[in-house]
């Protein structure tokens, strides 16, 4: 298979990294060798974490702590029962769907097609929800499931370096998927049969089968980790949906709203806890947290420069489904090519 998949493992002395080439196949073979600490959160809780965390935050630390040690068994009986290669490389690469590149390729389709209310509901969705799920990695600092027993298997090197509770995937999975459902049963209700309801259900139920139970085939993550990101993904899916009229039709029209948009973010990112542990979380947060008071200032200033009633753009995808479907084609590779500038330009 060559070598596009990363597998973890450790040991409890120190040995250098070794790499090598990797086979999907043979998983005893594909494990790079590494310090137990090379993965955060699993230094000895009495002389690493109690004397750089405050009473409270030890406590909580100390009360889950138990839930990620005791679930590893299970995690380790359900890795060696299911896996096998057509596992492997579906979780794998069907964990993309959770992947930065795919939120920047698809948040804006929305807005492309007509849809713009839609995509600032996902926006909010998304971008809280990594915001409360990397506060909550730094608060907890807790490990991912020790590796070995458990195998990793994944494409980004960037995401082991994160804490393991709660799982990112996990709380974007529950807040996209609850959405997707008030569309299809309440926003949308009256304008699908039964039969369409069905089958848009099981695709979107599909869809989050396969990035929360992955996290835990790929050995990414654990039933506290998965628990804790539904319920943040469910949070920020309900906070969204109470507030969205309040804030889009009101607060939106006000002149000081991109100045308190940009205030609250700022607050959110000066107040994120700190990490015991070097822990990407906190760039994260910044980048979605930008994209909302990017996406706020954008949609206040619209209407003051076209003189139109609102943010939304003034388009409808069933008019004509081939410039719906151009204008989407274009939109991509505007955003493939402006973001591979970007990367050129951060490289050199």
């Amino acid at each position: 298979m060559g070598s596009g998949y990363e597998y973890k493992g450790s040991t409890n002395t120190p040995i250098s990294l070794r790499k090598r080439s990797l086979s999907i196949t043979e998983p005893i073979n594909d494990i790079t060798t590494k310090h137990l600490l090379a993965d955060p959160g699993n230094h000895p809780p009495e002389e690493h974490f109690k004397p750089r965390m405050s009473k409270f935050r030890y406590k909580i630390r100390e009360i889950l702590y138990p839930f990620v040690v005791n679930e590893l068994p299970v995690l380790n009986h359900f890795q060696k029962t299911f896996r096998c290669k057509f596992l492997d490389e579906y979780f794998v690469n069907t964990a993309n769907l959770g992947s930065h590149t795919f939120y920047v390729l698809c948040l804006p389709i929305p807005r492309w097609i007509g849809l713009s209310r839609y995509s600032r509901d996902l926006v909010f969705i998304l971008g809280y929800s990594i915001y409360a799920s990397g506060y909550c990695k730094d608060l907890w600092c807790l490990p991912r499931p020790k590796s070995p027993p458990i195998i990793r298997i994944t494409h980004s090197e960037y995401t082991t370096k994160e804490y393991g509770a709660p799982s990112s995937h996990t709380a974007n999975a529950t807040g996209v998927t609850l959405f997707l459902l008030y569309l299809t049963f309440v926003v949308y209700y009256d304008e699908t049969n039964f039969a369409t309801k069905i089958l848009v259900s099981i695709l979107i139920l599909l869809y989050y089968f396969t990035l929360t139970v992955g996290r835990i085939y790929t050995g990414m993550h654990g039933l506290l980790d998965i628990e804790s990101g539904a319920i943040i993904g469910t949070v920020c899916f309900l906070i969204r949906l109470l507030l969205r009229d309040y804030v889009d039709n009101y607060l939106l029209n006000k002149w000081w709203f991109p100045l308190v948009s940009c205030l609250f973010g700022f607050t959110l990112l000066f107040t994120h806890v700190e990490p015991v542990d070097v822990c990407p979380c906190f760039e994260d947060s910044v980048a979605f947290i930008g994209v909302i008071g990017g996406l706020d200032f954008g949609d206040w200033l619209y209407p003051h420069i076209f003189k139109s009633a609102n943010y939304e753009l003034p388009y409808s995808y069933g008019n004509n489904i081939k410039i719906t479907l151009l204008r989407v084609a274009v939109g991509v590779t505007l955003v493939v090519l402006w973001k591979s500038v970007l990367t050129i330009q951060t490289i050199s």
